[in-house]
């Protein structure tokens, strides 16, 4: 058995054989494959973790989904319904958690995109700035006019006689009631636009309070009941939504709900909006042969920076089935799919490296989500892939 043991390892692998040896080789972690990671001895404790894993996104998403109703209404021009507000996109988008569990504690990992503080900063450009640009501009050209008017009604007051002059008061009185209408309207819409930014700033207050401990403490006391553990919350925000794929799959199935006649038109917008980086740097590795003695400052950002894995998407993949049609009958179901770019893991196909398979046959590059809702007329699901690199 020994001689066999040793005639193996001298054997080669049948595999390709990489020249370089300064890849930095990605090992997914056991959340990234399960969505938990625990270890006890007791084994009823393991059964009741997806029930308490589903309670606690539910309290989650709710917590994140609060509103100032009040606020709501002063800002808006029409009235928002309740059924409509829960298919609203002007909201905090979240992932599916990632939970690590510990003897004492447990540690929520969470994605989030902000689509709502979006929202308000670009309402206040559009409604307050904008609107207060053009308004100094009307009331610049109105003042200058009333200027000429003025100075040309006491040229003609210097002219004339005294009998003229109170001819010409009735006939120019209209000048100082025009002026004082003007800015008695002046000021009204000033204090309006003034009041509905004030507003915008309290709900930009009230977004950015959600993720302060002192109102975070109140849902930490929530999910202590639910694990009877500490729990600690690590909330990392995305600057785009096609960053995550429940995020992706989470808004599209919003705007498909509220109106599933316009599928085409918001699988095409969604597919422009995503922007994928097919640049990839296969020969990343010079930049570390080169700068190998010597670095400064600009080599740290071109070395470690344009380093780090799947930090860009090279491609996603989107799938739609159910009863999706424009009529009110549920004759048939629909399947629509759009793609752009490419799924395949970069180092494994083209690189020749080998690569890591979690839960079966998925990749390592890619994450996946189904999702399922309904209509009117039926239910439907959502399929979502997006690889990185």
């Amino acid at each position: 058995m020994l001689n066999l043991f040793k005639l193996n390892l001298k054997k080669k692998s049948s595999g390709k054989i990489t020249k370089n040896r300064n890849i930095i080789k990605y090992y997914p972690s056991f959340i990234r494959e399960w969505n938990n990671s625990i270890y006890s001895f007791n084994k009823n404790i393991i059964n009741l973790i997806p029930h308490s894993s589903l309670l606690a996104i539910k309290l989650i998403k709710s917590y994140f989904n609060l509103y100032n109703n009040q606020l709501d209404i002063k800002t808006r021009e029409n009235k928002l319904l309740k059924r409509l507000r829960r298919l609203s996109s002007n909201k905090i988008f979240l992932s599916s958690g990632e939970f690590k569990h510990r003897n004492d504690k447990v540690t929520i990992i969470l994605y989030i995109y902000n689509r709502q503080m979006y929202n308000y900063k670009l309402n206040i450009e559009k409604h307050y700035f904008k609107s207060l640009e053009t308004n100094l501009i009307s009331r610049n050209k109105i003042f200058e006019l009333i200027n000429k008017r003025s100075l040309k009604f006491l040229k003609e007051i210097s002219k004339n006689n005294i009998n003229d002059i109170k001819k010409n008061l009735i006939k120019y009185k209209y000048i100082s009631d025009y002026i004082n209408n003007y800015l008695i309207k002046f000021v009204r819409k000033s204090l309006k636009e003034l009041s509905i930014y004030i507003y915008y700033k309290q709900l930009i207050y009230l977004n950015q309070s959600k993720f302060s401990y002192t109102y975070l403490q109140y849902l930490r006391k929530f999910l202590m009941k639910v694990y009877n553990k500490n729990v600690e919350f690590n909330l990392i925000n995305l600057k785009r939504f096609y960053l995550n794929s429940d995020i992706l799959s989470e808004s599209i199935t919003l705007k498909i709900k509220k109106n599933r006649r316009k599928l085409l038109k918001y699988l095409n917008t969604l597919k422009r909006k995503i922007k994928i980086n097919l640049k990839n740097n296969f020969f990343y590795d010079i930049g570390l042969k080169k700068s190998r003695f010597y670095i400064d400052d600009k080599n740290l950002e071109r070395i470690i920076l344009k380093n780090i894995k799947y930090k860009d998407i090279t491609g996603f993949r989107l799938e739609t089935k159910g009863r999706l049609t424009r009529r009110y009958t549920a004759s048939r179901s629909i399947s629509k799919l759009i793609y752009k770019g490419n799924l395949s893991n970069i180092d494994s196909s083209y690189r020749g490296y080998s690569s890591i398979l979690i839960r079966g046959n998925n990749k390592s590059n890619l994450q996946y989500t189904k999702l399922k809702s309904k209509t009117r007329i039926g239910s439907f699901g959502i399929k979502g892939w997006i690889s990185g690199n």
